[in-house]
């Protein structure tokens, strides 16, 4: 056996090692990692939003939307992973709490986001932290509809 077939085979048996060992997409790494987790399908779901100026009175309608344009997304263009707040079982004002200052209108759905996938995963300051995924982003921003100020 010469040099450059051994060379081919070894290049060969490390391709099919990654093919049959690793999982096919994202969504597959992403589910794997996701396993034993539980999703949260009660409470509401609130997604923050920025829209500066003066703001106007708290709970009535802004006139826009809560974007997930801006989202990363896999190769079937569903979202990877979005920052909401929610909380199994819970409510507007106890759900709304940890919602950074910076976000100075807010929409709300309740529970479970159809088509996605939505799990708890607290950040410092905000133990209302969850993660969204497995939507599109205009599937998403469909669900959240218009924004009220906070």
């Amino acid at each position: 056996m010469t040099s450059k077939t051994r060379t081919t085979l070894a290049g060969l048996t490390l391709a099919l090692l990654c093919t049959t060992t690793l999982p096919g997409t994202a969504q597959e790494s992403a589910d794997a990692v996701m396993d034993g987790v539980t999703p949260v399908t009660t409470g509401v779901v609130i997604r923050g939003v920025t829209i500066g100026g003066p703001a106007g009175a708290a709970g009535t309608t802004t006139g826009t939307t809560c974007s997930f344009g801006r989202e990363e997304v896999d190769i079937n263009g569903r979202i990877l992973g979005a920052s909401v707040n929610c909380r199994p079982g819970g409510n507007l004002a106890n759900t709304l709490q940890g919602l950074p200052l910076r976000f100075d209108a807010y929409c709300v759905i309740n529970a479970p986001v159809k088509s996605a996938r939505l799990i708890e995963a607290d950040v410092p300051d905000n133990p209302n932290h969850c993660d969204l995924s497995g939507i599109t982003p205009k599937d998403a921003e469909g669900q959240f509809k218009g924004a009220v100020w906070r």
